[in-house]
């Protein structure tokens, strides 16, 4: 900790803290509350380990376990990852860019945070908030509430003595899942939290089994099996081709305004836990997870013995085939399939909704329906659409998808598959436009996608028309005060009608 904080000092980040625990039985075998500064800051007395601090994305795993827990989730299901707007709340990834759609478990390894929003909605925040009180986080002091969908992204604190005790939690799940024979191998007293060294003589109580815990074995498993894939910094990122590696689990968070930074992770032998940063809550550029905490995370994990991998809980998972491009359960619409293992309740997961049966004309490049062509003609093929604004931004980074190709000229477009949708604003949005420098009001940049890259769109606003865009759909718009009704036509007659609230004063 001292050679790393050298390092750090030179940007002006002061404070770090390190936790080693026994995974077995929770016994802390390292604690670091704090490094030791040659001059006097702010916060130098204070024990990190145990005050709370915001947990930018270090919470992201147990809401992904929680997902493939319930099948509501399987690791490669694809995710929206596109601009979102609810009730107010505009998530953003760190990167600021968007892949449209990106499998579950990719979203994971890479932190995006539109992804972890979309699956916290989709479990519920209340949910989600009792979770996290029931394996271990005793910082949640606000009803789920008052901390809604931000809960995922560090809208909540958390301390890292709860959290690598929660880390350390799932691990210890799945090492006695094997240690138990018979049907009921769970107990909910392997989540506890950690256990000071002074303690490891205390009495151990019996575990009381069941089928069942907070999360399985099979979702714990998956969970740590992506967490493995984690991109290492630096000399770490060629792990895999040295013997002398160790697989780790490890996730890391970087907190709102580069105040702090996490980076956790765990073995079957043991967890490691990690945060840097002010504690007076000064943000440093640069102070993220992987480039601030993970670097010690790894020379410690260095000095730890071991190199075993989790077992993988067979007996509660099944083998399925799925859709090789959404990664949903395969409909017989699905043209290539792959099999994998998955929890059972992953049997409950819904069939793949992103393939389509189409009619093409016989040379294939116009859609076609029975209203203008003959259906001996039709052409007939299974075809990956995705809805219109996460084609917007897949097609760019996927140059295998194919975007549907237009209907022909004498054909209607029967609306079966919507042809466009806004990107900006969303639905009942409430807009703030800023003056320019020049005290001027300012102009917001409305945005549409459209499956046709040729399509002409026509822009109406209260019922009067305000232009026309073509290729890329980006038109600025002065509104004033007030509720308004967005309106836009393609050249075939497809409409999407929509209200939004400006707040700002002419």
């Amino acid at each position: 900790m001292h050679d790393h904080h050298q390092r750090l000092i030179g940007n002006k980040i002061h404070h770090a803290a390190a936790i080693v625990a026994d995974v077995k039985t929770g016994n802390v075998v390292a604690y670091v509350g704090n490094v030791d500064n040659a001059k006097n800051y702010r916060g130098d007395d204070v024990d990190v380990i145990v005050s709370p601090r915001s947990t930018g994305s270090i919470l992201k795993p147990f809401l992904y376990a929680a997902m493939l827990e319930e099948g509501k989730i399987l690791p490669k299901t694809l995710l929206p990852d596109v601009p979102v707007y609810i009730n107010g709340f505009a998530p953003k990834n760190f990167s600021k860019d968007y892949d449209g759609a990106v499998p579950a478990d990719r979203a994971l390894i890479r932190s995006l945070n539109v992804p972890a929003v979309y699956m916290l909605r989709e479990y519920r925040y209340e949910k989600f908030h009792s979770l996290l009180k029931s394996m271990g986080m005793t910082t949640l002091n606000h009803p789920p509430d008052h901390y809604g969908l931000s809960l995922i992204l560090g809208g909540s604190e958390g301390t890292l003595w709860d959290i690598a005790g929660m880390y350390a939690s799932m691990a210890r799940t799945l090492n006695n899942y094997f240690e138990h024979p018979g049907k009921n191998r769970y107990s909910r007293t392997d989540f506890h939290a950690l256990k000071y060294t002074f303690d490891k003589d205390a009495n151990v109580e019996v575990p009381d089994l069941a089928e069942t815990s907070f999360v399985n074995a099979s979702s714990i498993y998956q969970t740590f099996d992506a967490l493995k894939e984690v991109y290492r910094p630096g000399e770490e990122s060629g792990w895999r081709y040295f013997n002398s590696s160790k697989p780790i689990a490890w996730k890391t968070g970087t907190s709102f305004g580069f105040r702090d930074g996490w980076a956790v992770g765990v073995t079957p032998d043991y967890v490691v836990g990690i945060w840097v940063g002010n504690a007076d809550g000064e943000g440093r550029p640069g102070l993220t997870g992987t480039d601030a905490a993970a670097p010690i995370l790894f020379d410690i994990y260095s000095q730890l013995p071991g190199q075993r991998w989790f077992q993988l809980p067979k007996m509660e998972m099944e083998r399925i085939t799925v859709c090789a491009r959404s990664g949903y359960r395969n409909s017989a619409l699905c043209d290539e399939v792959d099999t994998i293992m998955v929890t059972r309740n992953g049997l409950q997961s819904v069939a793949c909704p992103l393939h389509k049966k189409v009619h093409l004309s016989p040379d294939q490049k116009f859609r076609v329906h029975s209203a203008c062509a003959s259906v001996d003609e039709m052409k007939t093929v299974n075809w990956f659409v995705l809805p219109p604004v996460q084609e917007y931004y897949y097609k760019p980074r996927n140059v295998s998808y194919r975007a549907l190709p237009p209907f022909r000229k004498d054909c209607q477009s029967s609306f079966n598959l919507t042809a466009m949708d806004l990107i900006y604003p969303k639905p009942n949005a409430r807009i703030f436009i800023p003056r320019d420098l020049d005290g001027k009001m300012g102009s917001a940049v409305f945005e549409l996608a459209h499956r046709n890259p040729m399509a002409t769109v026509f822009w109406h606003l209260d019922g009067n028309y305000i232009g026309s865009t073509r290729k890329t759909h980006h038109l600025a718009v002065n509104p004033e005060q007030g509720r308004h009704i967005l309106t836009v036509m393609d050249e075939n007659g497809e409409m999407i009608e929509q209200s939004f609230e400006v707040l700002s004063k002419m």
